[in-house]
């Protein structure tokens, strides 16, 4: 693996990780979470846990792109575009157009943050091993 598929990787498990605390505070201490965020707190309280498990699921399908980026490229670009795109843009539009509580934009800013910086590492790194596969190419010879 080359550095930029080494830093794709370490920003995705980084990644994985913030999410994993927004996992443990949405499904343990929602109340804490909404608050601390300034937040308000819907009824049932169940929907904050609901949308922590959910991203605890979505998490998990980041991880074969962070193991091995090249053996796992969809998924690497999934984790990505759509996942960390939309859900940035989701929250930036929850509060901008919507009026949903700010809050929710320290949830975009981590998918934005997270995703611009793995897009940045992903491309360079599948751009490097191209061109390393082009150049270990035999040149063809034209009579």
């Amino acid at each position: 693996m080359n550095n930029y598929a080494k830093w794709f990787s370490r920003v995705t498990w980084l990644g994985i990780m913030v999410n994993m605390l927004f996992v443990i505070f949405s499904c343990f201490f929602p109340e804490f979470m909404l608050w601390f965020l300034k937040m308000h707190q819907p009824d049932p309280i169940i929907w904050v846990r609901t949308a922590g498990m959910l991203l605890f699921i979505i998490s998990a399908f980041y991880i074969p792109g962070a193991i091995d980026p090249y053996r796992y490229q969809a998924t690497a670009w999934i984790s990505i575009f759509p996942s960390r795109a939309f859900g940035s843009t989701f929250f930036i539009c929850a509060v901008f157009f919507f009026g949903q509580d700010k809050g929710f934009l320290s949830i975009a800013f981590v998918d934005l943050f997270f995703g611009v910086i793995e897009a940045i590492f992903l491309t360079l790194a599948l751009r490097s091993e191209n061109a390393e596969a082009i150049a270990k190419e035999p040149v063809k010879q034209f009579s």
